[in-house]
């Protein structure tokens, strides 16, 4: 009786090590920041945005002869205000709106002058202020628009000059109040490259450079995706990707640097080395699968990538000139619990996004997720109230936006409430 209560236990202990052990290596050949593309080519579905979201609100946009938007190059939604940057044909304009759409202010202005902007590359706010940044300038505006501080990127010697002017991306987002990691723009060698700077009083200077040690003999055309970078706040850290790297990487407030998210995208990945011929062909038509911009949640990112020949659903949609453009684009939504990336089918013809269950609406994909984890996108009039048109039965709060706007107005902002 002894002999085969041991034997039991024997069996069950092994048996639990077994589990133990597949479990591991399980967790060692699945890390959960692995967003396995390859695995999921040819495998699409439409998502619902009730299983994302709980609730959906429509903020119209005041327009006026101040807030006259052309067309949205970024959008923003934090301290219950709405920043909308409009760029069109050399034009540009920062403009701020509250939680209800009604218009605050315009903020700075493009020119030459010393408070001025030229070319901004990137546009957000982070911790109660508004950052405008170009590559040669940071300025720095309260949420009453007030300028507040201009950092000059180039009066300082002690930044190398690779990474000064016309050297640099310019494309750069605050770690800190006084510390910012900036991307150099690579023609050729390790790259990319980014660095830290901080700003003693005006003056920037270096603190630490980030090389990524991947070499290429030449830049990749751009045409295989937005070399120039992705830049985005999670939380407290600095996420940035480019898509030669297939990395999303992460910069913590302790300054270093992980490998936040991995694209592992198996034979459809460019190789680094392209022919003419590759380098000639249009991403619609291209061989290879390129995640082209990331957009994070508590919970998900939301990946817009270009499948080029291998999309299942090519379509056609107007650019801000009006003109048709071919698209090859996928979108996808990855589960950083469960390492799991879902590919999407669009739920209308030429509509990419999720499908809005909630109360029928337009479909939806984020342009932008604030820190209280809501998802933002907007639609112009114009599609809204094509969209509206064709509902059978809208909801009350579709209506009452439909009869609210006029076709001359400016977009319309949507924001859902995302799952925790």
């Amino acid at each position: 009786m002894k002999r085969s209560t041991t034997l039991i236990a024997n069996r069950i202990l092994l048996f639990l090590m077994v589990l133990i052990f597949s479990g591991c290596k399980k967790k060692d050949q699945f890390p959960l920041n692995v967003i396995s593309v390859v695995t999921e080519v040819g495998n699409y579905k439409i998502l619902n945005l009730s299983d994302y979201a709980t609730e959906i609100r429509y903020v119209p946009l005041e327009t006026s002869d101040l807030s006259l938007i052309t067309y949205i190059e970024d959008i923003c939604c934090e301290n219950e205000k709405i920043f909308i940057y409009s760029s069109f044909f050399g034009k540009s304009d920062c403009l701020l709106f509250d939680n209800n759409g009604k218009f605050c202010s315009k903020i700075g202005q493009r020119g030459q002058g010393p408070d001025d902007y030229l070319n901004l590359t990137n546009r957000l706010i982070f911790k109660n202020f508004i950052y405008l940044i170009d590559s040669h300038k940071i300025l720095v505006y309260d949420l009453n628009c007030n300028l507040i501080e201009n950092r000059n990127l180039q009066s300082d010697s002690s930044i190398p000059l690779e990474y000064r002017g016309e050297n640099t991306t310019g494309k750069s987002v605050p770690l800190t109040k006084d510390k910012y990691v900036i991307m150099k723009n690579t023609l050729y060698g390790y790259y990319p490259n980014a660095m830290l700077i901080e700003f003693d009083q005006s003056n920037a200077k270096l603190i630490k450079e980030y090389p990524n040690y991947v070499k290429v003999d030449k830049k990749p055309p751009g045409i295989y995706g937005e070399e120039q970078g992705i830049m985005y706040h999670f939380q407290d850290e600095v996420r940035f990707y480019r898509a030669i790297n297939d990395t999303i990487f992460s910069i913590s407030q302790n300054t270093e640097i992980k490998d936040a998210f991995i694209f592992d995208l198996g034979k459809y990945k460019t190789p680094l080395a392209l022919t003419r011929e590759d380098n000639l062909v249009r991403l619609t038509e291209s061989k290879f699968i390129q995640p082209l911009k990331i957009i994070e949640s508590n919970t998900y990112l939301f990946v817009n990538i270009n499948f080029g020949i291998h999309t299942p659903e090519p379509y056609v949609s107007i650019n801000r000139l009006g003109n048709p453009m071919q698209n090859a684009n996928v979108y996808g939504i990855f589960d950083k619990l469960t390492g799991k990336l879902t590919l999407m089918r669009q739920p209308i013809k030429g509509k990419l996004g999720f499908k809005n269950d909630i109360d029928n609406g337009p479909v939806i994909w984020p342009h932008y997720i604030s820190t209280n984890n809501e998802l933002v996108t907007y639609i112009s009039v114009t599609e809204f109230m094509e969209y509206y048109k064709k509902i059978d039965n809208p909801s009350p709060q579709l209506t009452a936006v439909a009869n609210q706007i006029d076709m001359d107005d400016n977009q319309i902002v949507i924001i859902a409430k995302l799952k925790e």
